[in-house]
């Protein structure tokens, strides 16, 4: 095939084919050439349209995942939130009652966050949402769970974690909270935590 360059181009299909006498000697070609234009640009058409069309499916799935991740976090601390919860909870449920482990889940809440927010105003509260946050995206494993439950209580699923193991990760999250520079001068002291923690089969067989 070849390209005959002019105003509008013209594709060309050329076929060469060699001829032969009675005696099987070569005694000339029999050259054909087609325009196969109109196909070429179909099919140029039809190549570029396809392109098209898988770049508006992948804006699309992107754009779809991206609403989905939205709907899964909270978008004051970006962790996961209580609807996304609620589905991880019952799937690893499942999961570790099948394979035979552990779920344990710690309960976090801020104590007298009602008091940071009247004293010092809604911006440190949201400022001190965000530094446990991010305290807890820092301490947790990569397939633990951290999630808002709500306000200012947050919750922690850790799979295949003993129950002591989760008693002393509560400690230290609970020590290395109450160690964060004072956001705020009107308070005498940094807010703290209170965190329970239990766990799967041992204290309940199901998310609630």
């Amino acid at each position: 095939e070849i390209i005959v360059s002019q105003d509008i181009n013209r594709y060309v299909d050329l076929n060469i084919t060699p001829l032969f006498d009675s005696h099987k000697r070569a005694s000339g070609r029999l050259i054909v050439f087609r325009d196969v234009s109109t196909r070429r640009y179909n099919e140029i058409a039809l190549r570029e349209a396809n392109q098209k069309l898988q770049e508006q499916l992948n804006e699309n799935r992107n754009l779809r995942d991206k609403l989905r991740e939205q709907a899964m976090r909270d978008p004051l601390t970006n962790l996961f939130n209580r609807r996304y919860l609620d589905e991880f909870l019952i799937q690893e449920i499942a999961r570790a009652e099948r394979e035979n482990y552990p779920v344990c889940v710690m309960m976090i809440d801020i104590d007298r966050f009602k008091h940071v927010n009247d004293t010092c105003g809604h911006h440190i509260g949201d400022d001190t949402l965000r530094s446990l946050a991010r305290m807890l995206q820092a301490r947790i494993r990569r397939f633990d769970v951290a999630c808002r439950y709500g306000g200012e209580e947050f919750i922690v699923v850790m799979p295949q974690l003993l129950l002591q193991t989760a008693y002393e990760r509560a400690e230290a999250l609970r020590k290395e909270f109450a160690s964060l520079p004072i956001m705020c001068e009107k308070l005498s002291a940094p807010p703290t935590l209170s965190i329970g923690v239990a766990a799967f089969p041992f204290h309940g067989v199901d998310g609630d």
